[in-house]
C-alpha cells in the first residue's frame, strides 16, 4: 500500500497519488473525521475511478454527515476560486 511517506518522487505517478489519498481517507474516517475522509476521496477520484468499496464508503460517510449526494465539500468550494497555480482568477 502506498502512503504519503512512500511516494517515490516529487512527481509521483497518478496511481501512487490515488493510493495515498485512499489511505488518508481511511485513516481520517477511522479517526472520526468523515469530512476530511470525503475530501481525500475527492482527491483520489481525480486520478482514477473509485472502486465499489470506496463508492459504498463515500455514501456511508455522506449519510453519517447528513450530506446530500453530490453536495459540494468545503475543500472543493474553496478551490473553485483559484487557477492552476493557486491564484485567484
Amino acid at each position: 500500500m502506498t502512503t504519503l511517506n512512500s511516494l517515490g518522487s516529487a512527481d509521483p505517478e497518478p496511481a501512487e497519488v490515488a493510493d495515498a489519498s485512499l489511505a488518508m481517507a481511511d485513516y481520517d474516517a477511522k479517526g472520526g473525521d468523515l469530512a476530511s475522509a470525503l475530501d481525500w476521496l475527492a482527491v483520489a477520484v481525480q486520478f482514477r475511478a473509485l472502486t465499489e468499496e470506496y463508492r459504498e464508503k463515500k455514501v456511508a460517510w455522506e449519510v453519517s454527515l447528513g450530506r446530500r449526494k453530490g453536495a459540494s465539500s468545503p475543500l472543493r468550494a474553496c478551490s473553485r476560486g483559484f487557477g492552476r497555480r493557486g491564484r485567484r482568477g
